[in-house]
């Protein structure tokens, strides 16, 4: 039997991805090859989103060379669809691949406890900095028939939560006839038995509706946990970056989340530096930071993506002083992230238990609905079970608990 090895790097769609190819090659006879295990072919799913993100991926595929070289290379992904002529000049490369499909759908999710769902491909929004839409073209949607089909067959095969993912996830159904939106997969998923937990990944602020905020209200299945990504807490810096909403609108929107779902936890993405930021422009990311109190903050340095609009903008931000910044507001985030979690302890919460903690083997890891990190001592048969738990104490970002019942 001939043998696979993936590499994903970037989002949780590209994840999807690797999965559907995965599907593919085991369907046609092949293996998925262990940490142990040499393997015969290497694809690795890569990610262009920052220039880091090139560097890994092009890493990476160095490293696959290196460690055999008898082994076919191929490339697939974000970075493959701009620079197909770059990777395929990397030395030992055998092929690179430009997706152009969309996934007819998985059955199961290789080494998760969790299930990515893609409902949604591709982007129109042509933020400044961004390379997303000029790699993953127009946005398109599952069909809705599709969507549920998939979700049932993944929780016939045991997943407990589902991940709704997409690149713009916001937009899903609106190029669909008839119409559809995330309230009505919501809904729908709601419904499907077995599935306990419904969760969305990262969403635009301008696509959380008020009727999709008490749709997600009145769910008992859906996780408290929303992705708004900020970019920045500048109106002058939002606007440069083709970005569809305010810093009032933004804080505005988390208010009205949080009243309508207590307990909530919101993560958001910030990009630092980018052309033209002053102090005062940062400042005011780093006070709207403190008012919406995330959970967590994904901090990037900007860097300058080849065919974007900000590439040809003036005022680059030296390198010292956006790090000096990504660390400012590395600080404020963790202190709000610090007084967010203290809010929760003595409290009990439902965990499904995702896997071994992988730095301390003694500990069992696993997520509450609103994506507090939990911890408890190990026990066996639990992976991918629910347990009732109380929050005690917190250590290094994650939460220590002990057991109260199962679910």
């Amino acid at each position: 039997m001939k043998l696979v090895k993936f590499f994903t790097l970037g989002c949780k769609a590209n994840q999807y991805d690797t999965q559907s190819i995965l599907e593919r090659f085991l369907s046609k006879g092949f293996g998925e090859a262990g940490k142990s295990q040499n393997p015969d072919y290497f694809l690795i799913n890569t990610c262009t989103v920052t220039s880091g993100a090139d560097r890994k991926s092009r890493n990476i595929i160095r490293r696959c060379v290196q460690s055999n070289p008898k082994a076919k290379i191929i490339v697939t992904g974000c970075l493959a669809e701009k620079d197909w002529d770059l990777l395929a000049g990397i030395k030992g490369v055998s092929l690179v691949v430009k997706k152009g499909f969309f996934p007819e759908g998985i059955s199961g999710f290789s080494r998760h406890t969790r299930a990515f769902l893609k409902i949604q491909d591709g982007c129109d929004n042509f933020c400044t900095y961004c390379k997303v839409a000029l790699v993953r073209g127009k946005k398109r949607s599952k069909s809705f028939q599709q969507v549920l089909k998939e979700a049932r067959k993944l929780v016939f095969c045991g997943f407990k939560e589902i991940v709704l993912t997409g690149i713009c996830l916001g937009e899903y159904g609106k190029d669909l006839s008839p119409k559809k939106g995330l309230v009505d997969v919501v809904n729908s998923l709601s419904k499907i038995e077995g599935l306990s937990r419904i969760r969305l990944s990262s969403i635009e602020a301008g696509d959380v509706s008020i009727k999709l905020i008490k749709l997600l209200a009145g769910s008992k299945k859906f996780c408290r946990h929303l992705h708004i990504p900020i970019q920045s807490g500048d109106n002058s810096i939002l606007k440069r970056m083709n970005r569809k909403y305010t810093r009032e609108k933004y804080e505005d929107l988390i208010s009205r989340i949080k009243r309508n779902i207590p307990g909530v936890s919101i993560t958001t993405d910030c990009l630092i530096g980018f052309p033209g930021e002053s102090g005062e422009n940062f400042n005011n990311t780093v006070s709207l930071i403190r008012k919406i109190m995330p959970l967590k903050a994904h901090i990037f340095p900007y860097s300058v993506r080849p065919g974007t609009k900000a590439a040809g903008f003036s005022g680059l931000v030296d390198a010292k002083t956006v790090n000096a910044r990504c660390a400012n507001l590395e600080k404020a985030a963790q202190e709000c992230r610090d007084q967010f979690m203290r809010k929760f302890i003595g409290e009990e919460f439902l965990v499904l238990i995702e896997g071994v903690a992988k730095d301390q083997t003694c500990y069992l890891e696993g997520l509450t609905d609103n994506y507090l990190n939990i911890r408890i001592p190990f026990k066996p048969g639990l992976i991918n079970k629910f347990v009732r738990v109380k929050l005690k104490r917190i250590a290094e970002g994650s939460f220590l608990g002990e057991y109260i019942d199962n679910y």
